[in-house]
């Protein structure tokens, strides 16, 4: 008796739907051993539960500095607990290619050309040292590093003193033509992107003027995207290249990840960020549209998913992420800090979580499909009624489905319910589509057992 497989990853190609249906839309895949035989169940991605509203739009940045998050929204700073306490301190006009990092308790946000400090009681401008259109800021080595907006050159500054920007201290990223888009510290390294090449620098060992170096054979041509496409992660980094490709750094090591739905995706809009979160051991690199479903690649299964919002899977709103008190929280355009975790809704709004299955084709021959059964974790939820699931059928590898079949998957403590769908018709093709929308916690297997008549 054949299966019907809901594959580990979304792969469906806008420009080729007919080629491949499977999508999985606020799902995932995670492997499991049942009775000493390989499985692999489906699961719903964490929800956002509102922290923090900081009462403004567009959350920028976040960064971290002594356990509390540092939040750069619609040209404020925000400081916020992990308690969900909020604390506007002022105005750090940055814009929208801003970055936030912190050294020794003091807070550094770069951006747009300006470049800021919060030392606890005040927002300050240092002095400009070699030059003072600044682009980004990171930290590495007890030096707060920054790179000069539409040019080449970066500096760095004292020893343990964001405050002080010696003239001195400065090099130029002249490996290749271009001016930089952003530098970032990757590993213990110090990484320069230019639109079509990076290269990558280092501490020498040395102090002042001479701290940093760049690294031999350090100069590659591929290029970031855009300034915020790119995210750090614990080991390594996450970007999308000038070529349209997702790539991890590992070391000093590019490994292209992307598959061509994703890279589609890219081609059709230039994406809005990226970010990192981790979900219970599964490592989460986030591609952000403002338009479409974000793009996620789980690291721990190197399998792709969907993250979106709303019954009709709008953009997902949350546009930076960090691990702030032992939870993740992410920035969301709307102004707000939320938390994730298993909600099953985002910010109260509905979760809806999709899974398309493989196309069923049995060499050509018409073939009817007389049961459909869903086996998985059901009868918890607590809704005070009967949750429920519908699907949709389609006979054309997923271009076009029919009408909603609507079951439940029992109350709570309903826990031997079965979800067996029955006389779903005849055809040569078979494709599925599975829906969720309440509020309700479950998994299931990533295959369906399927009963057919030729």
């Amino acid at each position: 008796m054949p299966t019907l497989e809901f594959v580990g990853q979304s792969s469906q190609d806008s420009d080729a739907i007919f080629a491949q249906s499977s999508r999985l839309v606020n799902m995932y895949r995670e492997p499991i051993s049942s009775a000493g035989q390989a499985q692999n169940i489906l699961k719903t991605v964490l929800g956002m539960a509102e922290l923090a509203d900081t009462g403004t739009l567009l959350v920028r940045q976040i960064g971290l500095s002594n356990g509390i998050a540092y939040v750069v929204a619609n040209n404020q700073l925000f400081k916020v607990s992990s308690a969900g306490s909020i604390e506007n301190l002022g105005a750090v006009v940055v814009g929208e290619r801003c970055s936030v990092t912190a050294n020794n308790g003091v807070v550094t946000i770069a951006g747009e050309g300006l470049y800021y400090t919060w030392d606890g009681a005040t927002i300050a401008q240092p002095t400009a040292g070699q030059f003072d259109d600044f682009g980004s800021v990171d930290f590495l080595g007890n030096y707060t590093i920054l790179t000069e907006c539409n040019g080449r050159r970066f500096c760095w500054s004292n020893l343990a003193d964001a405050a002080t920007l010696p003239a001195l201290n400065f090099a130029t990223a002249e490996g290749r033509d271009g001016d930089l888009i952003r530098g970032l510290e990757i590993n213990g390294n110090y990484w320069l992107f230019k639109r079509d090449s990076h290269e990558i620098w280092a501490l020498s060992g040395e102090s002042g003027s001479s701290a940093l170096t760049r690294l031999s054979g350090g100069v590659r041509d591929i290029g970031l995207k855009d300034y915020s496409l790119i995210t750090k992660l614990d080991g390594g980094g996450f970007f999308v290249g000038d070529d349209g490709i997702c790539y991890l750094v590992s070391g000093a090591q590019l490994q292209p990840v992307s598959i061509p739905a994703v890279e589609t995706a890219i081609t059709a809009e230039t994406p809005k960020s990226c970010f990192y979160y981790e979900d219970e051991g599964h490592k989460i690199c986030v591609v952000r549209f403002r338009n479409r479903p974000s793009w996620c690649y789980d690291m721990s299964t190197g399998e792709w998913h969907e993250r979106a919002e709303g019954a009709n899977f709008g953009s997902w709103s949350a546009s930076c992420a960090a691990r702030l008190g032992g939870s993740w929280v992410v920035g969301t355009e709307g102004g707000l800090i939320s938390t994730l975790r298993k909600a099953s809704t985002d910010n109260g709004g509905v979760m809806r979580r999709t899974a398309v299955s493989r196309t069923l084709y049995l060499d050509g021959a018409r073939f009817s499909v007389s049961e459909l059964e869903f086996r998985g974790r059901f009868g918890r939820s607590d809704l005070g009624r009967d949750a429920a699931c519908y699907i949709r059928v389609s006979r054309d590898n997923g271009l076009t489905y029919g009408e909603e079949r609507q079951l439940s998957v029992g109350g709570l403590g309903e826990y031997r319910k079965r979800l067996i769908y029955r006389r779903l018709g005849a055809g040569r093709q078979f494709t599925v589509e599975w829906n969720m929308s309440d509020p309700t916690d479950f998994s299931m297997l990533a295959d369906a057992r399927v009963e057919v008549v030729t």
